[in-house]
């Protein structure tokens, strides 16, 4: 992901990042970061920015850029880390499919993660979530993740 293309981002808000995904159209995206009130946990949303500031996690734009959307959304976490560096950085799908595809995207692509980040995948066992470190060959069905920056 080093190596892929970006797009350029702003950071209108300390929390809110905002960019555009130029494919089939046009596309305001915006990935926010919102403090959980649980440990340094700090959970990352992303979307289409729509025209009054929400962002609509559900949006399946299929705008035929995800490799470097994605590659600005890893361009953005770390840049929100290293101005947090100590935050845990918790991201799940609005969707069972949306982290199914969250979990797809880490796997294969989890050799450029490493580099930077930490990742913990999120399970639920009988009684309590559960962290386990990611393992990309395990076929284990995640509820989401924990991504820490390596310093």
């Amino acid at each position: 992901m080093s190596n892929t293309p970006f797009y350029p981002y702003d950071r209108p808000y300390a929390s809110r990042y905002t960019f555009t995904s130029i494919g089939k159209r046009n596309i305001q995206k915006a990935v926010e970061f919102a403090h959980t009130g649980s440990r340094n946990i700090v959970n990352m949303g992303f979307g289409d920015l729509m025209a009054d500031g929400t962002i609509d996690d559900k949006a399946n734009s299929n705008n035929g850029d995800i490799i470097r959307v994605l590659a600005t959304t890893v361009q953005i976490l770390i840049d929100f880390t290293s101005k947090f560096p100590d935050a845990e950085i918790f991201i799940t799908g609005s969707t069972k499919e949306r982290t199914k595809l969250y979990t797809r995207i880490l796997k294969t692509y989890s050799s450029n993660f490493d580099k930077d980040f930490i990742i913990k995948g999120i399970i639920k066992d009988e009684l309590d979530y559960v962290e386990l470190p990611f393992e990309p060959k395990a076929n284990i069905v995640f509820l989401g993740f924990l991504i820490k920056r390596k310093w």
